[in-house]
């Protein structure tokens, strides 16, 4: 992908599989015609609020922002229900539904309140807001509601501090094995990364383009816009940011190649938006991203956010929800953390739940229940972390969309970053000075962002409705994995745990892709696993061979029992007797692995129990050729 290219449609519709319950959400993305509505402004300028097409019918994004009642907003601008009116100085930001209301919005704040430019008034370059500060009172957004409801004055917020929420996860959502089979990388694809900042002078970032920090906001005085300072180092007292940054497309460098990120070929952004970010700051940092000299330069499609607030409403015309839309309108994927107030109900991350960006819930990814290290969180991989935040069953917003790795994470650790401690393995006595661990859907988030960059790297036509399709069609369903078992519901876990390698496999096999998929089954078997507790067998495993000839790109091989109360995994040996792949979730119905570019010759397939009465189960063996188009 060139680094300049434009931003393309989406010229095709991708099916959901069944995988569970389905979302209207999730529902929506299929819908290929309304997704080219989404870029038919070729500027991406379109207005926030739009009458209902007739034609092509909406995305639930498009849907959301063109129905009537958010065409009310538009006469009737939304007041923030939070906003304090103490008369105390703050922050509030006015969003406006199209770019031209900003210049007489500045006029009227200018000569009527006499708040200039540059001097407590500021106005936002891509993003169609204005931000003012003042004594807070009723009579002031009165005053603004009233005089600037002809420009299209949507809403008014008052600015409020946020929160910022890899060798196994990558390997357990099979992101390896899409790398190489379908040779991507994410070259070519940029991804913005809102957060503390990153540490270019790590050593994993050699794909880090561009690096600003946001060392004054918009509002500040002497200053016509924002201050962005190109900087090595936009991470100085934090770190957060730069682990971020390393699991989405971090090199590995410092570790041999141990802790690479998802997409080690993207390109990153990093935009710095303070270590104690708040609603300004980070709408900065979109406005930063829209501009064409970043956008179209780097060719960003890609926005990670590992930040926001929880439990409380999602609210279409919050300034942060409104730079979401934009980026969609831009044919941008926003990726947005849950949140980490599980695992209480209606406690989702709000700026997740918009239609327009894909919410990312955390899920362990390796067994973890014998480490002796207190600083690492136990569990078995495919289970769902106990922080992960939850939506509120039945709504058509509030839940997560999909789950990828979030807990005990190991990625770059910024050189001057005192929140996150040097790694020190399992046992906590094995330090890594250059990594850290941590856990959070801040640490969920890259990993999506990382993914989808493979994905577009394989499938630049995509946009947000097509990558959110792709994953969640493909999700393996989640189980709990105590007590009674039973599948996690979409408030819980959206479609489920993301298979990165069949999102990319659904994303090439899709119009508009760079390469061709072509499948053909190999075997097919049935077999019984005896009864083994704590995997001690009776006769507890089963074995079959499967014989594979030379010219594949990937193999992929799936056993399946249907119980996830019974726990068996599967291990698969290469023509040598070598262990070359393996699946050994907590609690699930199936085990299934991806080989790329498998040797020729008998590859054994054991399925093992570990804790399970006699099973039957079926297995079956599939071989892919992924071929380039011309």
């Amino acid at each position: 992908m060139n680094c300049k290219l434009s931003v393309v449609v989406l010229s095709t519709t991708l099916l959901l599989a069944s995988c569970g319950q389905q979302s209207n959400k999730q529902v929506a993305a299929q819908d290929s015609a309304a997704r080219a509505d989404t870029l038919s402004n070729k500027g991406g300028k379109k207005k926030i609020v739009e009458p209902t097409p007739t034609t092509p019918p909406p995305s639930e994004c498009m849907a959301l922002y063109s129905s009537p009642s958010a065409n009310t907003a538009t006469t009737n601008a939304v007041i923030d229900p939070s906003i304090d009116y103490n008369g105390e100085v703050g922050t509030l930001i006015l969003s406006f539904n199209f770019d031209d209301a900003v210049s007489p919005a500045v006029d009227f704040v200018s000569s009527k309140l006499n708040i200039k430019l540059g001097d407590g008034l500021g106005a936002f370059g891509e993003l169609p807001m204005i931000a003012l500060q003042a004594p807070i009172t009723r009579e002031l957004v009165d005053t603004l509601k009233t005089n600037l409801q002809q420009y299209g004055l949507l809403s008014i917020y008052q600015d409020r501090p946020l929160q910022y929420f890899l060798d196994q996860s990558i390997a357990y959502i099979k992101a390896d094995a899409a790398r190489t089979a379908f040779k991507t990388t994410g070259k070519g694809v940029g991804v913005a990364v809102i957060d503390s900042g990153i540490d270019g002078t790590h050593g994993d970032f050699p794909n880090l383009v561009k690096n600003i920090k946001i060392a004054a906001p918009i509002i500040a005085p002497g200053l016509a816009g924002a201050l962005y300072v190109d900087t090595p180092n936009s991470d100085l007292t934090s770190g957060h940011g730069t682990h971020v940054a390393s699991t989405i497309a971090g090199s590995g460098t410092q570790s041999g190649g141990k802790y690479k990120g998802v997409a080690p070929g993207a390109s990153l952004v990093g935009v710095g938006a303070g270590d104690a970010i708040s609603i300004l700051y980070a709408l900065q940092g979109f406005d930063y991203v829209f501009r064409p000299d970043v956008r179209e330069t780097y060719n960003v499609r890609i926005i990670s956010n590992s930040w926001g607030t929880s439990g409380s409403n999602f609210a279409p015309f919050n300034p942060i929800s409104i730079a979401s839309k934009r980026a969609y309108d831009f044919g941008m994927i926003v990726n947005f953390a849950a949140g980490n107030s599980g695992p209480r109900e209606n406690t989702l991350n709000p700026y997740s739940a918009s239609p327009c960006v894909i919410s990312v819930g955390a899920g362990h990814a390796k067994n973890t229940l014998t480490a002796t290290n207190p600083r690492v969180r136990k569990g078995v991989p495919g289970e769902l972390a106990n922080f992960s935040s939850r939506g509120i069953p039945g709504d058509q917003y509030h839940h997560p969309d999909i789950v990828l790795p979030g807990v005990n994470i190991v990625a770059a650790r910024a050189i001057s970053g005192p929140i996150v401690d040097p790694y020190l393995g399992m046992d906590g006595t094995s330090p890594e000075p250059m990594y850290s661990s941590i856990s959070g859907t801040s640490m969920a988030t890259p990993h999506m962002s990382g993914v989808t960059a493979l994905m577009l790297e394989v499938n630049p036509s995509l946009n947000l409705d097509g990558v959110l399709a792709a994953v969640t069609s493909t999700a393996d369903p989640m189980f709990t994995v105590t007590g009674e078992r039973r599948q996690l519901e979409v408030w819980e876990v959206g479609a489920g745990y993301a298979n990165a390698y069949a999102a990319v496999e659904k994303a090439a096999s899709t119009a508009g892709s760079r390469t061709t998929v072509q499948s053909s089954a190999l075997d097919s078997w049935s077999g019984t696993v005896g009864t083994t507790v704590d995997g001690t067998p009776v006769a507890g495993e089963d074995n079959h061979n499967v014989t594979v000839p030379s010219g594949a790109s990937a193999l992929k091989i799936k056993t399946d029992w249907g119980n996830p109360a019974y726990d068996l995994d599967l291990y698969v040996y290469d023509p040598a007797g070598k262990l070359i792949a393996s699946s050994a979730q907590g609690a699930s119905v199936s085990e299934e692995v991806v080989i790329p570019t498998p040797a020729e010759g008998t590859y054994r397939v054991q399925l093992k129990g570990w804790l399970n009465p006699t099973t039957q189960y079926k297995g079956s063996a599939e071989l892919e050729k992924i071929v380039a188009l011309q």
